[in-house]
C-alpha cells in the first residue's frame, strides 16, 4: 500500500475542518444561553473523485465523534473548546491512479472565544475565532510531542478558524443558527455554511442536530447538550 498523498490528506483535513465545532448553546427560556457541555456523533459524507458533489455516492464515508464546551464569561463574551476525532472508511484510486487509504484518524483542537450581539429580543448575532490544531493518527499539542507553548511557532498542522452566524429562539423549546465559516491551516484552508437546530428537552438538557456544508465534504451531527 502506498502512503497517504496530499490528496489524501486534504480531504482528511478538510473531515476535521468541517466537522461542526460547538455549536451555539441555548436554554428553554427567550434568552439566549453561551454556557453548555455537549457531546456529538459525527457522520461524513466526502466528494470523492467521480462525483459531481458531495452528495452522491454514499452518504455515510465515516465518522466520529466531538465533545465541546463553551463557558460565558460575561452577557456578551464566552470562551470555548472543542476536541474531534474522525476517519474516513473509504478507499479508493484518485484520478492520477494513486491508491488512497482510508481509516486514518483525523484528530483536531480548537480553543477561542466569542462576542454574542443582541439584534433583538431572543436573537443573536455570534462572532466567533479559535486557535486550531490538527494532526492525523496520533495528536501533538504544536509541531513535534513537546507540549511547551513556543512548539506552536513551528507547526505546519496548526491554525486558526473563524464564524459568524445568526442566532435566533424560533419557539419557547426550538433555537436555531444559520452562518458562515472560514479555516485557516496549511493542510486545509475551506470556507463552509453551518447550522443548527437545537430540540429542547427541558432548561438544561436538548437534542441538537447541525450540519456543516463545505466543497469537498459534508458533515452532519447529532448530539446530548446539557445547558447551563
Amino acid at each position: 500500500m502506498k502512503p497517504m498523498n496530499s490528496f489524501h490528506r486534504k480531504v482528511l483535513a478538510a473531515a476535521a475542518c468541517l466537522v461542526p465545532m460547538s455549536g451555539f448553546a441555548a436554554d428553554a427560556g427567550d434568552d439566549l444561553s453561551y454556557g453548555y457541555v455537549e457531546v456529538d456523533y459525527i457522520n461524513l459524507d466526502v466528494d470523492q473523485p467521480g462525483e459531481s458533489n458531495a452528495f452522491d455516492g454514499d452518504f455515510d464515508n465515516g465518522g466520529g465523534y466531538g465533545i465541546s464546551a463553551s463557558l460565558p464569561i460575561t452577557e456578551q463574551f464566552f470562551v470555548f473548546g472543542d476536541w474531534t476525532e474522525t476517519e474516513s472508511d473509504f478507499g479508493f484510486v484518485d484520478s492520477q491512479n494513486f491508491f488512497i487509504p482510508g481509516n486514518v484518524d483525523v484528530k483536531r483542537l480548537n480553543l477561542g472565544g466569542g462576542f454574542a450581539m443582541p439584534m433583538s429580543s431572543g436573537a443573536d448575532l455570534v462572532l466567533r475565532a479559535a486557535y486550531s490544531d490538527l494532526d492525523f493518527n496520533s495528536f501533538n499539542f504544536g509541531a513535534t510531542s513537546s507540549n511547551r507553548f513556543r512548539d506552536l511557532d513551528d507547526d505546519p498542522s496548526d491554525g486558526w478558524m473563524a464564524d459568524v452566524a445568526w442566532r435566533a429562539q424560533w419557539t419557547q423549546a426550538i433555537e436555531g443558527s444559520l452562518g458562515v465559516r472560514y479555516t485557516d491551516i496549511e493542510a486545509a484552508d475551506n470556507i463552509s455554511f453551518i447550522g443548527n437546530v437545537l430540540f429542547e428537552l427541558s432548561p438544561n438538557w436538548g437534542i441538537n442536530l447541525q450540519v456543516d456544508a463545505g466543497d469537498e465534504l459534508i458533515t452532519y451531527g447529532a448530539g446530548v447538550r446539557m445547558t447551563f
